[in-house]
């Protein structure tokens, strides 16, 4: 993610990040300030962020991303995106693939939990959701971390709940987890507890 000189291999967007510098290029210019702005916005989501900028000045060669923490020293104005942590240039990737016009209707994210906190991936999962809707994608993701499930609204069909497993033969299948009904006198368990609990699988059996 932090190489962006693969920026000529994959576009608009490539599994690795490829093409990320080139697509925020596009969207950076006037017709489409609307879709930076919305990028910018979502990035808050990280207390440190305040803006990023795509210099103008740099060779068709150099791909840096001038990012502005809150809190640094006003000495040093930026840093480029080799100096920021994954989380953010995991948030930045989806936030932009998400918003973008020239990015596939239909895909899929594996492990979306990757380099996030177990609050951020719940709140991601959240604001992906309503981007999806906003700008027509369709996405699968996957991911080994509970936290993300509280993202979900399961009440909503448009939000589903798969469990993917093998059975004894080896064969993988796919079975649709609904919201949990909680018992008379009970609170409802969050879908991250539930998946803790073992109650709607996921989880290995041999240990």
């Amino acid at each position: 993610m932090r190489i962006f000189e693969l920026e000529e291999q994959i576009q608009p967007l490539g599994i690795y990040g490829e093409g990320l510098f080139k697509l925020l290029q596009v969207l950076s210019l006037e017709d489409n300030q609307e879709k930076i702005t919305e990028i910018k916005d979502l990035l808050r989501l990280i207390d440190w962020f305040q803006d990023f900028e795509i210099p103008r000045t740099y060779s068709e060669f150099e791909y840096k991303l001038q990012i502005k923490d809150r809190y640094l020293n006003s000495d040093l104005t930026y840093f480029d995106q080799r100096s920021s942590n994954e989380g953010f240039l995991f948030l930045l990737f989806y936030f932009t693939l998400f918003i973008s016009d020239l990015t596939p209707k239909f895909f899929a994210i594996d492990n979306i939990d990757a380099s996030l906190n177990p609050r951020l991936c719940r709140r991601l999962i959240q604001e992906l959701i309503e981007l999806a809707k906003k700008h027509d994608k369709q996405v699968i993701f996957t991911t080994h971390n509970p936290a993300v499930l509280d993202g979900l609204d399961l009440d909503d069909d448009e939000q589903r709940l798969l469990v993917i497993s093998r059975n004894l033969l080896g064969y993988t299948k796919a079975r649709r987890i609904f919201k949990p009904k909680p018992l008379d006198g009970q609170e409802p368990v969050k879908l991250s507890e539930a998946f803790l609990r073992g109650y709607i699988g996921g989880l290995p059996k041999n240990f």
